[in-house]
């Protein structure tokens, strides 16, 4: 197991089933340090949000995987946890849990590359609308086009 570099298919494959078993999805996986003192950075995401009890579920399923599979020589720490508000959106079911809020993106347009805020209306399968100033149609924006789209914190 590489520690400080990519992580295995092996591994990521491994946690992503873990997580879906319990109804989560893994966003992000990070593994750094050295042998004897990794740090294990699991991001998980739910349609029905993140709660403590399911970080917690997963992070005893995810440990007793890592344990039976060996990946780590020496100690290590598991960190389970939401992939908060500053992680961009991956994947479009995402979307979803934030229709009604601000989001700021950037996309690939026919000139490059743009960026614009607004509020997201709502998403479909291929795309999502979002508002960009009061009184004007939204616009359409699609999936493929997004480079990266991050809700803005309302604080």
């Amino acid at each position: 197991m590489s520690v400080n570099g990519m992580v295995p298919d092996e591994m990521r494959a491994g946690l992503e089933e873990c997580a879906a078993r319990l109804s989560a999805h893994v966003v992000d996986l990070v593994v750094r340090g050295a042998h004897g003192n990794a740090i294990v950075e699991l991001f998980i995401d739910a349609e029905e949000g993140v709660t403590t009890e399911l970080c917690s579920a997963v992070s005893r399923e995810a440990a007793l995987l890592i344990d039976a599979k060996g990946w780590f020589k020496g100690a290590y720490r598991l960190d389970v946890s939401s992939p908060g508000i500053a992680r961009p959106l991956r994947f479009p079911w995402q979307y979803r849990k934030h229709v009604g809020r601000t989001l700021t993106l950037r996309q690939h347009t026919d000139a490059g590359e743009s960026s614009r805020t607004g509020r997201l209306v709502s998403v479909g399968p291929s795309a999502i609308l979002l508002e960009t100033a009061k009184g004007e149609a939204p616009v359409e924006i699609p999936f493929d086009s997004l480079v990266e789209a991050v809700v803005k914190s309302p604080w």
